[in-house]
């Protein structure tokens, strides 16, 4: 966290998984922190690094999940304001402890918190993303893109997508480009002029 105040070729940048809200399924899914640990972590990493992308891991329908556990989750996800998640629902799986528990949370009850949680995550990444439209990024260019091959693919610092039109022969370039557009989760934007 420290190194992210003083090193700036550290990405902006972090994928810190949190699987749930509620301290009460924190334990049962045996895991060592506690939510409010977790969400001062996330502060105090956003105060060292202003511009920090945080993105996690969410399970939603841990067997004995209630509504109030998955609300918890829900604010969490809000406070913190993830760039991106990933939202599983609980699967039980063969030989693990959780499979036995007693209070498996319905297929549909899982699905519905999941859907849920999606739009919040959705619209907090779709927000971010729009902010960003007129701004400048540093990228670095990956190669061409999968849907169209007269583009570049490449990630800001904050491990965003970013569709460029420039030439093929700048892969592998770090270029300054302005964003131009947001379709959601894909930034559009051309190399700025260079100013040498």
């Amino acid at each position: 966290m420290q190194a992210f105040t003083y090193l700036p070729k550290l990405c902006s940048h972090i994928h810190f998984p949190m699987q749930s809200g509620s301290d009460r399924i924190l334990k049962m899914m045996r895991r060592p922190y506690r939510n409010e640990t977790y969400l001062d972590l996330c502060a105090r990493m956003k105060q060292a690094r202003p511009d920090l992308s945080i993105t996690t891991d969410i399970i939603v329908g841990f067997p004995g999940e209630t509504e109030e556990d998955y609300l918890l989750t829900r604010q969490a996800v809000e406070r913190v304001q993830f760039d991106n998640a990933f939202i599983f629902r609980y699967s039980p799986r063969r030989g693990t402890p959780a499979a036995a528990m007693e209070e498996q949370i319905p297929e549909e009850v899982k699905e519905a918190r999941n859907q849920d949680l999606l739009a919040v995550v959705n619209e907090i990444a779709i927000r971010k993303n729009r902010e960003l439209v007129g701004t400048v990024q540093e990228v670095l260019l990956e190669g061409p893109s999968k849907t169209n091959e007269a583009r570049l693919s490449g990630r800001t610092s904050q491990n965003k997508p970013v569709m460029v039109d420039a030439a093929p022969d700048l892969t592998g370039e770090l270029l300054l480009i302005r964003i131009e557009e947001s379709t959601g989760f894909t930034l559009y934007g051309v190399p700025c002029p260079s100013r040498g």
